[in-house]
């Protein structure tokens, strides 16, 4: 098992019906890591709201024969650029 103390930040690159999916993160290059539904934080995200490209963080463990597995995952929220000037309408009179 990897430092289970380790969170790490990836995007959700499948979702499936069966209460499974996988992840992807830049901090473990070259790895689908599986996940259940369960090991959701099931106090701030639901299994039904998850979709491709979402982003989460998690503690991977590695299960020797398995490979790596997400667990304690959290949704984290998008973030909101408030400088953004697309989403407002000038009146040029």
């Amino acid at each position: 098992m990897t430092d289970e103390a380790k969170r790490v930040i990836g995007k959700i690159i499948k979702v499936s019906d069966k209460g499974y999916g996988f992840i992807v993160s830049k901090e473990i290059p070259f790895t689908r890591i599986f996940f259940y539904w369960t090991s959701l934080n099931q106090e701030t995200s639901h299994f039904t709201e998850l979709k491709k490209g979402d982003e989460v963080e998690f503690t991977p463990i590695t299960i020797e024969g398995k490979g790596v597995r997400a667990i304690k995952i959290d949704v984290l929220e998008p973030e909101k650029d408030e400088g953004d000037d697309s989403l407002r309408i000038m009146n040029d009179k």
